[in-house]
């Protein structure tokens, strides 16, 4: 049996990086594509693979999965269908996540949102992927989580429900218009908020599409699916049983084994995860999954603030908004006046909040206090190049470098490209008050991008523009100085 290709794909140049790396600092997924990887995990597969069933437990009852796929298109989704698909997806997020489930865009922005190379043959590669993902029929027999209702549920659908786009049939090129419907189970799960972030920073430092898969099914597992708001650092399953999930099509143990090691290797190099432990033998091993959430990713810290109550998104905006070394300081001194004061406060989650967001005028360090930035700590791995908050604050470096015009210029294109259909309701004459007010001083560009990355990743870009250009108006009536301050 022959290998099928899927293409690896080609990633941006270390020049271009830092550009390209900011216009993808929000990604999310659906927590029942996360979970159930029904997209299998290998770059080439078998060209006779064209279905596979997954049989196993959700709380007690018994669940099965099934995908029955065309062979002319490759067989079953697979590789980079995965990362087609979560670019197709926050697109769909990006544009509001409408009821129907439609998606309108061009080849170029998906391919972009996908983080593939955005030139040549990855236009036919694109159409092999939209075409497998919209022919494969999949079954999930008690094991679709319907979030809004809070049970399991069977769902029959293609990941692409309806698929048209206005260009010759044979090609696709950079401005050809693609229209897609997503699945109704889909749709309603997104709209629900059954979704988790993903990692930008660890999603560019993932060379291998395989690295990829492995990322986004781990990390969704990682999650409880009756309560997301749950995280857990290990992760123990059956050999055979995750192989199955990954939806390998050859399970004898060494080759499951040998198929993840590079994946493995990608993952504890950029320390999403400390180690990676087998024990047993032959078909009764056990894979254990040990999670280092490397310092640039802020996982750990997430999980951390959460487990004081706090909710997953505002752990999230925290992390992203407030240096690593002073979050780990308030953290630990939140904590510390937890142990010493908890019966005197009433409301955990926002007190804990209000320190982690102060900036020590209210909070200062209380007596016995030591704080964790004054012991020395070794030097961050060199292996990680570009954290979170480094990229961030060069790329506020940069536009606080350029003058006004320059820094509306950017902000206002930026706005565009993320905020998608909201802008074109805005209308023109509405951005053009907007690009003037952040020329003459009165909006800030720098917290202005903060704000707008925020409403993008908590979904609510609509109701953020309609308050930028009130403020932007109102602001320069009143000359008053920049938007959205403290």
């Amino acid at each position: 049996m022959t290998a099928k290709p899927t293409g690896q794909p080609a990633r941006p140049s270390s020049g271009a990086r830092g550009q390209v790396l900011a216009e993808r600092r929000e990604r999310i997924d659906e927590l029942n594509l996360g979970r159930l990887g029904l997209i299998c995990v290998q770059e080439r597969i078998p060209d006779k693979y064209t279905s596979w069933e997954v049989a196993f437990e959700v709380d007690g009852q018994p669940a099965l999965l099934s995908c029955v796929a065309p062979s002319e298109f490759g067989g079953v989704p697979h590789g980079l269908d995965g990362d087609i698909l979560n670019g197709i997806l926050a697109i769909f997020v990006e544009q509001g996540a409408p009821e129907g489930g439609e998606v309108i865009s061009t080849a170029h922005q998906i391919l972009q949102r996908a983080g593939l190379d955005t030139g040549g043959r990855y236009y036919q590669v694109l159409r092999a992927s939209l075409h497998r993902l919209n022919s494969a029929k999949f079954v999930t027999q008690n094991a679709w989580r319907a979030h809004g209702q809070r049970r399991w549920t069977t769902q029959t659908f293609s990941l692409v429900e309806g698929l048209a786009y206005e260009s010759d049939e044979q090609t696709l090129g950079k401005g050809s218009v693609i229209h897609i419907r997503l699945p109704k189970p889909l749709v309603l799960s997104v709209r629900s908020k059954f979704i988790k972030p993903l990692d930008p920073v660890l999603l560019e430092l993932l060379e291998r599409p395989l690295a990829r898969s492995v990322y986004r099914l781990l990390d969704a597992k990682r999650y409880d699916p009756t309560d997301p708001q749950v995280i857990t650092m290990e992760l123990r399953m059956a050999l055979v049983a995750w192989g199955q999930e990954c939806k390998l099509k050859d399970l004898v143990p060494s080759r499951i084994r040998r198929t993840l090691e590079k994946a493995h290797d990608d993952l504890k190099a950029c320390g999403y995860l400390s180690d990676v432990d087998y024990e047993g033998v032959g078909s009764g091993q056990e894979i254990v999954y040990r999670f280092g959430d490397g310092s640039c990713f802020g996982l750990d810290l997430i999980s951390r603030i959460m487990k004081h109550g706090v909710g997953q998104y505002v752990a999230q905006g925290i992390v992203q908004s407030v240096s690593r070394e002073d979050l780990l300081h308030r953290l630990a001194k939140a904590e510390f006046l937890l142990g010493r004061d908890r019966d005197r406060i009433q409301n955990v989650a926002g007190f804990v909040v209000t320190v982690l967001k102060d900036d020590g005028s209210r909070y200062p360090d209380p007596e016995g206090f030591v704080s964790p930035t004054a012991v020395s700590a070794p030097p961050p791995s060199p292996t990680v190049e570009e954290d979170v908050e480094v990229v961030r604050r060069v790329r506020e470096e940069e536009l606080r470098s350029q003058p006004r015009e320059a820094q509306a210029d950017a902000i206002v294109a930026r706005l565009r490209l993320l905020c998608g259909v909201h802008v074109v309701k805005v209308g023109a004459a509405r951005m053009s008050a907007v690009h003037q007010a952040i020329t003459e001083g009165v909006l800030d560009a720098v917290l202005v991008e903060r704000e707008m990355m925020a409403a993008v990743f908590e979904g609510r870009t609509e109701a953020f523009l309609k308050a930028l250009v009130k403020e932007a108006g109102d602001r320069r009536r009143q000359g008053q100085g920049a938007l959205l301050e403290g």
